[in-house]
């Protein structure tokens, strides 16, 4: 509803047209009507005469007719007048292909668009744009409007060049309204231009919506293919993103196909290699051990990514975890030093000295200039040391 003495956008055409359109836009009914008859001019056609206004040069306002002016200012009592009395067709539209009740939910005016809908618009008429009311209610983040225009039959699933609404919810963060279009059986996976809503959620770094996919059945083994090729530097996918994936779906979803080449495999764990490496260089290491999972499983004989997990779980404290990929990696590789390295590491975290000497001491054997592995072996002899000492002590 328009303030009192708010400007109209209406005043287009001539001087008559220009009035009516106002006092339509001002909700002057009985104004309004006086100029209707006036211009019917005693022909008793009122409807038609009507009908036939529109807005004649307003730029995105062209073609507008007295209906969409009453709705989109929220005058009830004109809507009436035209709806019930003169039966304007409700479902009318401007140039751009746009009925009153797509301006009634563009106005965030849910007791008009129930009014609209209880009295015949329809609610799936899309715009040129292929844009439905639904669409814009979904853009426009209107809950109310949403939840009115799927109880009066509204179509979940319209396309439109922005996807379907669960696209647009994904990609505007409106994870209410995503949850309400999942609650009505929308397709959380109908792939539009290449994107699935999940992807899109992506796409927009919108945690919740991500979430709320993935918990719904969203298929994360795209979603993940889709964020691991698509990587951009300064963009990472959130830890709570792949730790869902990894804890809820993964074991069902991101399983390579039977029949899938070996190559396309590895070229896919290496997308999801890259996506780990950035979450890595973010110390995000909750992130980059649930990409390097789902590499893993793409291309289980990749030693580096058994090393670099390791390397995760190290950081988060994970000694024993990071202990069995350490080992893993050495079994694949035993003469590569950074194996020894990473075992050696994983028992310095879990106290074992002795044992972490033992594997550096073996890195450096196959590496007798790694000074980093130098460096760790002396640091364990000393902790070693340190150990024996306050035992012979007490």
């Amino acid at each position: 509803m328009a303030p009192p003495g708010s400007p109209s956008p209406f005043t287009v055409g001539g001087p008559m047209l220009n009035m009516i359109f106002q006092s339509a836009s001002d909700g002057n009914l009985s104004l309004f009507k006086r100029l209707v008859v006036i211009l019917d001019m005693g022909r008793g056609r009122l409807k038609e005469t009507v009908e036939a206004l529109r807005v004649e040069d307003a730029g995105l306002l062209q073609g507008l007719g007295a209906l969409h002016v009453a709705a989109i200012r929220g005058r009830l009592e004109v809507c009436r007048y035209l709806v019930e009395e003169l039966h304007v067709d409700v479902n009318g539209v401007d140039k751009g292909g746009r009925t009153c009740l797509f301006f009634a939910i563009l106005s965030k005016d849910v007791g008009i668009a129930k009014y609209l809908l209880d009295h015949g618009a329809n609610p799936n008429k899309v715009n040129n744009d292929g844009i439905s009311p639904l669409h814009q209610a979904t853009v426009s983040g209107d809950c109310e409007a949403v939840k009115l225009l799927l109880a009066k039959g509204a179509y979940v699933d319209p396309v439109a060049s922005c996807g379907t609404p669960l696209h647009c919810a994904a990609t505007e963060g409106h994870a209410d309204i995503l949850k309400i279009l999942l609650d009505h059986n929308a397709d959380r996976n109908k792939m539009v231009d290449g994107k699935t809503p999940l992807i899109a959620a992506v796409d927009a770094d919108s945690r919740n919506c991500m979430l709320l996919l993935i918990r719904a059945g969203a298929d994360a083994k795209g979603a993940l293919t889709y964020a691991a090729e698509n990587l951009h530097s300064e963009k990472l996918v959130s830890t709570d993103f792949v730790n869902c994936i990894m804890e809820d779906v993964a074991a069902n979803r991101v399983v390579p196909d039977a029949d899938e080449p070996v190559f396309k495999k590895k070229i896919r764990a290496a997308g999801f290699k890259k996506l780990a490496n950035h979450s890595f260089k973010e110390k995000d290491y909750l992130a980059a051990a649930g990409s390097y999972s789902v590499a893993m499983i793409l291309d289980p004989e990749d030693a580096t990514v058994y090393s670099n997990r390791s390397v995760c779980l190290l950081l988060m404290g994970e000694g024993d975890k990071a202990l069995i990929d350490a080992n893993e990696c050495r079994k694949m590789r035993p003469d590569w030093p950074k194996a020894c390295y990473r075992q050696g590491a994983a028992l310095m975290l879990l106290k074992d000295y002795k044992g972490a000497c033992q594997r550096f001491l073996e890195g450096l054997k196959l590496d007798p200039a790694n000074t980093e592995i130098e460096d760790a072996l002396r640091k364990a002899y000393d902790a070693m040391r340190d150990v024996l000492d306050s035992e012979h002590k007490g």
